[in-house]
């Protein structure tokens, strides 16, 4: 009984250390400490009609979503100081998305998602193009 009440009071006492330090930590950030749900929801939402997505790989794909939103913040945040660093640590982040991603989607989806990150990356300028430059 002793066992118990000892062990459950270490319990409360540890969750409570943890909550301050986390009220801490979000503390000295800018903003939210959550992600919002609603560009959670949006993210999904596109991801939905460009890949006809099912209910199943919806919900999936919302939790994928709203965890790399947060780290993906998280990181900006964190490494605003160094850019080498924080451009490794995106890349790391995007690599583990996207193995996430193809665990939720078809083949043909995943090809379809790929091809989309591709448009994406691509400059809507052409690269000859002398908009914007001193020639």
């Amino acid at each position: 009984m002793k066992t118990s009440v000892l062990t459950l009071l270490l319990v409360a006492g540890m969750s409570t250390i943890s909550l301050a330090q986390k009220r801490d930590r979000y503390a000295e950030r800018p903003g939210d400490a959550d992600i919002s749900l609603e560009r959670v929801e949006e993210v999904t939402r596109q991801m939905s009609s460009q890949l006809r997505l099912n209910e199943a790989q919806f919900i999936k794909l919302r939790e994928v979503n709203k965890i790399k939103l947060a780290r993906l913040e998280e990181i900006q945040w964190q490494y605003q100081e160094d850019p080498q660093q924080r451009n490794a640590k995106l890349a790391e982040l995007e690599a583990l998305y996207e193995a996430e991603c193809g665990r939720i989607l078809t083949p043909s989806q995943l090809s379809l998602f790929r091809d989309e990150q591709k448009r994406d990356m691509v400059p809507t300028t052409p690269a000859n193009s002398n908009e914007g430059g001193l020639g």
